[in-house]
């Protein structure tokens, strides 16, 4: 099935969905004074209109794969038995032709996702009007992109998933006492479970060398 590729109005909306989401959930309940004022950046590099013309144009070439997220827990991270969570059915992946203006965009939203500031990494308006979306069609996050044209393509996908796990909350002590004197103090602890709702970014670079072929990847986000 050829992916769907959505008018430009409606793909400059989608891009920038994310973070206008979270500009509306953190001002719901705030006056509109008082609402964040975020900034969007926008790469430098210009966005060469012909050859993206030319890569989207109908190929031959096949995209197919599997696309997942791991939880980001920093102990169990650090001894790689992170928890896998594929994406759903229904997920939406995305693909656009990889070029300097989206490479650089991704490397700014890198560097200003490290900074505490109200900067949000976003695309031109013509830029984000050259991309096609397709659905995750299996419960292993299977997703497939057909007709395409031999050239490097940026993938991404935000993976919904629920992260949960326990911690340890000190809820006492044991205490100590000589001739009425405190001399001791032993905190106990009781297990508390939790359970979050988390939207992961997972994005890959995947090059088609030559048309007809048939590429095969699995994307698991970090």
């Amino acid at each position: 099935m050829r992916a769907t590729r959505p008018s430009p109005s409606t793909l400059t909306t989608a891009l920038r969905l994310g973070a206008l989401a979270l500009v509306l959930a953190a001002g719901a309940s705030l006056p509109a004074a008082a609402q964040i004022p975020y900034v969007y950046v926008y790469p430098k590099a210009p966005f060469d209109v012909a050859a993206a013309e030319v890569q989207m144009s109908p190929g031959t070439s096949t995209l197919r794969g599997t696309i997942a997220a791991k939880e980001r827990k920093a102990l169990i991270k650090a001894l790689n038995i992170s928890k896998t969570h594929t994406a759903g059915r229904g997920t939406v992946v995305t693909l656009m032709p990889y070029t300097k203006h989206v490479e650089e965009w991704v490397a700014l939203d890198k560097k200003i996702s490290r900074k505490a500031t109200l900067e949000k990494a976003a695309l031109k308006p013509e830029a984000a009007s050259y991309r096609i979306l397709t659905k995750v069609t299996d419960d292993s996050g299977g997703f497939e992109f057909t007709g395409l044209r031999p050239g490097k393509y940026f993938v991404f996908a935000n993976v919904n998933f629920v992260e949960s796990g326990t911690y340890l909350e000190q809820t006492g002590s044991v205490d100590t006492y000589i001739g009425g004197a405190r001399v001791e103090s032993i905190p106990t602890y009781t297990g508390r479970s939790y359970a979050a709702d988390v939207s992961k970014a997972v994005t890959a670079i995947v090059d088609i060398a030559q048309d007809g072929q048939t590429v095969t990847v699995s994307i698991t986000g970090q």
